[in-house]
């Protein structure tokens, strides 16, 4: 299966105003976050075949917690399948106090409505993991988690998933009793690939696999396997299917069916 479905990468950073053919020359199915409700809307038009866009209120961008509003949020959530980033953020200038009225609001919402969602934890994994527990949100992905090892034994029992990249170091995880199958990939580009194998670009999540696969015993061509069976399992329980590009659909059954 690794040699007909290409790499994943649940956490990228890509500019709004991109080249459809660009992100078509990645090679890879890419979830590219976006920082606030308006870059959303910006690029909530687009059409692209192999990337999806995430509805994003990042906790370290003063303005997109100002204008965060739920109503409007609710209504953008529509028409996507992913929400991200959001999250908390412990070195932020925006007050903790609303940033944690801004998370449990989406958290809640997506729990509602039933979305894939990226979660910022930077500074405040203890916080991040009560609003989960008590807004009882779903296979929240943690996004670069730096949690200790009892926190990351709770976030398992919460049933958190963990995006991983080439910055992580998975000994971590796997010592505090995370499955593989609760693992996914990112890049966070450009800031988690710095180091990583050129091209440093989205989507270029090898390291991660070779990683993942030295660490856990597996062969990197099933760790792909693992990562795709892992996320085709998501799709289905959150029921976007529909909301992902057509070629992703495709690419979804062929690996619930593999």
């Amino acid at each position: 299966m690794s040699r007909t479905l290409p790499p994943l990468d649940l956490h990228a950073h890509i500019a709004a105003d991109i080249a459809p053919g660009t992100l078509e020359g990645l090679g890879a199915v890419v979830f590219a976050v976006t920082r606030s409700l308006d870059e959303y809307a910006e690029i909530s038009l687009r059409s692209d075949t192999v990337t999806v866009w995430g509805l994003g209120c990042h906790p370290g961008l003063v303005t997109a917690q100002q204008g965060y509003d739920v109503g409007r949020f609710v209504a953008l959530l529509k028409e996507t399948a992913f929400v991200g980033e959001v999250g908390l953020d412990g070195g932020s200038r925006v007050p903790l106090e609303r940033q944690m009225e801004v998370l449990e609001s989406i958290l809640s919402t997506a729990a509602a409505t039933s979305r894939l969602i990226s979660v910022h934890s930077y500074r405040a994994t203890k916080l991040v993991l009560d609003l989960i527990e008590q807004t009882r949100a779903e296979s929240v992905i943690l996004h670069w988690w730096l949690g200790s090892e009892s926190q990351t034994k709770r976030a398992l029992e919460l049933g958190c998933l963990f995006s991983v990249n080439q910055s992580m170091d998975p000994t971590k995880l796997r010592a505090a009793g995370v499955p593989i199958t609760s693992l996914l990939p990112e890049t966070d580009h450009p800031s988690g690939n710095r180091r990583g194998t050129s091209p440093r670009q989205p989507g270029q999540t090898l390291d991660v696999e070779r990683a993942v696969g030295r660490v856990y015993g597996v062969d990197p061509a099933e760790v792909r396997n693992i990562f795709w069976k892992t996320f085709s399992t998501q799709v289905n329980a959150k029921g976007v299917l529909t909301l992902l590009p057509p070629a992703v659909q495709r690419m979804v059954r062929f690996a619930q069916t593999n």
